[in-house]
């Protein structure tokens, strides 16, 4: 595999990640403090954005947007 598609492909998941990110807990990438050796092996590591997304809120006992904004009016 060309280090340009390697590439490519380790960009798709990890914007996949950040926007999944931002959908389910109003953060980033950023905001989580990932560095990007750490992103890197779990792309290698054929984790999906949506998984990996979902341990780190488990792991880190994060409360879903919509559990913080539902019983608002």
């Amino acid at each position: 595999m060309e280090a340009s598609t390697l590439d490519k492909g380790y960009r798709d998941w990890r914007d996949a990640v950040d926007r999944r990110l931002v959908q389910i807990y109003c953060i980033t990438i950023d905001d989580a403090g990932f560095d990007e050796e750490y992103l890197i092996n779990q792309w290698q590591s054929n984790e999906a954005p949506f998984d990996f997304v979902e341990w780190f809120g488990s792991k880190y006992n994060l409360d879903p947007i919509r559990l913080l904004v539902s019983g608002r009016n």
